[in-house]
């Protein structure tokens, strides 16, 4: 039971960032250089993806279920935390307190996902 919820937040998570950075994209509000640009929506749409493909492993409870979606869970700890940062040095309290968030969340997941079944 508690890797069925893994598998669905990282799942919801990864469809999330996808529909997050198509929506920025659209409105064009993104301040980056168009190579740092690029380099920054490769990382974002890989750790995305890999949230996905291991969420939806944990669901049909393939053994590489656990170490995908763990992959996905750590590359989401680092973009949060880092996204926080980013948001707290721009003053933006509200965006901060998210991604602590969804770092303390992500790290909730990854944790059940690596002690599910050791018992």
């Amino acid at each position: 039971m508690k890797a069925k919820i893994t598998g669905y937040y990282s799942v919801f998570l990864g469809i999330s960032v996808i529909a997050m950075w198509l929506m920025i994209l659209k409105n064009g509000s993104v301040p980056e250089g168009r190579t740092e640009l690029s380099f920054h929506l490769f990382s974002e749409f890989l750790m995305a993806s890999t949230c996905i493909v291991g969420g939806i492993l944990i669901l049909r409870r393939n053994s590489l279920g656990k170490p995908v979606c763990s992959i996905g869970l750590g590359m989401v700890l680092y973009s949060v935390l880092n996204a926080a940062g980013y948001y707290g040095e721009l003053g933006n309290t509200s965006m901060m307190i998210m991604f602590i968030f969804l770092f303390v969340l992500s790290t909730t997941a990854l944790l059940i996902n690596l002690l599910a079944g050791s018992r």
